[in-house]
């Protein structure tokens, strides 16, 4: 008899264990019932059935931990001794280097490194000084806005401690009775040289370029190089032929070869001897006068007999010939002043001077002349007196002595 899947209701093979078609298991025994008709079966879906996994098989063979191993190492601690043994050869090496074999190769020994060793801030002390010009007793610590107290004189001593000025970058001298203060460009350590010649602060003109020195001794420091053309004040020379210079921003400097640098600034010395009553300057200057005066009258003559296209120019010509002054420049010395120059104009004349009129008039003074606040000498008729230059006379010097109508 043949038997049917129980699951599916398909034919089965005999003796099959499995259904052919759905693949449920047949039970042993005893076929289940026939299958019912086609039309009225409805087939209900079995699961698959998951063979089992196989075994494992075991080779015999023990696997070693080596993650056990590894946390057993992790346990023992880093080498400490052999760290710091280490860190101790490297910090020996370092030491001779910097000590050794460093300042050799950059060629900085302890010497440089003790004199690039930072400034310590000196605390201030009182000192004794010595003014190497004129200096101002003022009383504040600057020049602007101050008053002046009195002056200490070239070669006076003063004693104080220095301080910076109310402007931030000067230095002062705080005296120590507490009278003022002392701009300390005007003074020195160091005594002032012994003028042998004065020069009268006289001005000179550089030839050509000079060097200014802090003492009279070309060793010494350099303050400046001066280039030609340039102005300096002259103020007078030492016994070792060095001349002593005012500077304009204050305190002086020196120049070698005094000897010769004086004799070009104050030239050829010249008499003169002025007369206020008469406009007589003394027989050199008188002769200058004279000698401008003939050459003037030939230029006179000249344009008297040159062709003038009609009368009215020539007269015109002349009437301006006439009121033209004429100028010659010297360079001759008087009394510690420059004499820079002649003018004979309409009815005048002049002789100029590099200095200014107050310094003029102080020199002619101490020659026993009187001349007043004004200038003017005791005069007659004429006049006669000092002034500072103006107009065309700025070329020829600072101050003129003029005489005439």
């Amino acid at each position: 008899m043949a038997k049917f899947c129980i699951q599916c209701g398909s034919a089965l093979n005999d003796g099959a264990r499995f259904c052919g078609s759905c693949g449920a298991v047949v039970p042993s025994g005893d076929a289940g019932p026939p299958s019912p008709p086609a039309s009225s079966f409805e087939p209900i879906a079995a699961p698959i059935a998951t063979p089992p996994a196989p075994e494992p098989v075991s080779s015999g063979i023990e696997p070693q931990s080596y993650a056990s191993e590894a946390l057993r190492d992790e346990t023992k601690g880093p080498n400490w001794l052999l760290i710091g043994g280490g860190v101790g050869i490297l910090a020996l090496l370092l030491l001779y280097y910097f000590l050794f074999l460093h300042d050799d190769m950059t060629g900085n020994g302890l010497e440089d490194r003790v004199q690039q060793s930072p400034a310590v801030e000196e605390v201030a002390v009182e000192k004794q000084y010595y003014a190497v010009a004129d200096a101002n007793i003022r009383d504040k610590a600057t020049a602007q806005g101050s008053t002046v107290l009195g002056k200490l004189a070239r070669g006076a001593t003063a004693s104080g401690k220095v301080i910076l000025g109310e402007d931030g970058t000067s230095d002062w001298l705080e005296l120590a009775d507490g009278k003022g203060f002392i701009a300390t460009v005007n003074l020195s350590e160091t005594q002032p040289p012994e003028i042998v010649k004065s020069l009268g602060d006289k001005a000179w003109v550089v030839d050509k370029p000079v060097e200014l020195w802090s003492q009279p001794d070309t060793a010494s420091t350099l303050v400046d190089r001066v280039a030609a053309g340039t102005t300096l004040s002259l103020f007078g020379l030492t016994a070792n032929d060095f001349i002593e210079v005012k500077l304009k921003k204050g305190g002086v400097a020196y120049l070698a070869d005094g000897a010769r640098i004086a004799s070009l600034a104050n030239g050829k010395p010249i008499a003169i001897a002025f007369n206020p009553n008469s406009c007589s300057f003394g027989p050199e200057i008188d002769a200058m006068f004279s000698s401008m005066g003939d050459r003037i009258r030939a230029g006179y003559k000249a344009l008297e007999n040159k062709d003038f296209p009609s009368e009215e120019a020539r007269a015109k010509a002349l009437v301006a010939s006439e009121g033209k002054s004429t100028f010659e420049k010297l360079q001759r010395s008087y009394e510690g002043l420059t004499v820079t120059g002649i003018a004979q104009h309409y009815e005048s004349q002049s002789v100029y001077f590099a200095e200014p009129a107050t310094k003029v008039i102080e020199v002619f003074r101490s020659k026993g002349y009187k001349i007043g606040k004004d200038g003017q000498f005791a005069s007659s008729d004429l006049y006669a007196g000092i002034a500072n230059t103006q107009a065309e006379g700025n070329k020829f010097g600072k101050s003129d002595l003029t005489c005439g109508v």
